[in-house]
């Protein structure tokens, strides 16, 4: 049976999760987005990229956050359009809820949405050799994935403890 994804309380897919790992509490599968987890898909996915263009611009500047202070590390991730875009991610994962076959929430430590488009982009830009073993990936291999890492023997925990001392951020369609 298929477990199933939730964004603001809208069923965004479901997934036939896979239990073989080699740490007890991660969780992985082919994600089957419903049409609402299709338009929110973007906004769901990305961090890879994200990252890479925030490193990138921290390179380009001469930054490092090593030897940033907080204060220049939360302006950088409000002004520019990758710290913006991680931002916004952070933000739709915290309103995603996870629900086992039963329908019994599941809490996560961390959720992970990806797209094998996304990786096999960004590994190009990379420019790392693994670019050239995804593109023989066969037309009908699967668009999405998901993973999770269940959160240690907590179902229920409320995730709101974990948000709500974060500042809101906005996201701009101009990013």
């Amino acid at each position: 049976m298929a477990h199933t994804f939730w964004h603001s309380g809208i069923l965004i897919g479901e997934s036939d999760l896979e239990e073989a790992s080699d740490n007890p509490g991660q969780r992985g599968g082919v994600f089957r987005p419903t049409a609402y987890g299709l338009e929110i898909f973007p906004r769901l996915t990305g961090m890879l990229s994200a990252g890479y263009a925030l490193k990138t611009h921290l390179e380009a500047n001469g930054l490092s956050p090593d030897e940033m202070e907080r204060g220049e590390i939360d302006e950088l991730l409000d002004t520019t359009p990758a710290g913006q875009k991680i931002i916004d991610i952070g933000r739709m994962l915290s309103e995603v809820e996870m629900r086992a076959p039963d329908g019994s929430r599941l809490d996560f430590a961390s959720i992970a949405f990806s797209d094998p488009s996304e990786l096999r982009r960004i590994l190009r830009e990379m420019k790392l050799g693994a670019a050239d073993d995804l593109t023989d990936l066969p037309a009908d291999a699967p668009s999405y994935f998901v993973s999770a890492t269940l959160a240690d023997g907590a179902p229920g925990r409320s995730r709101e403890a974990h948000t709500s001392n974060h500042r809101r951020r906005h996201w701009s369609e101009d990013n």
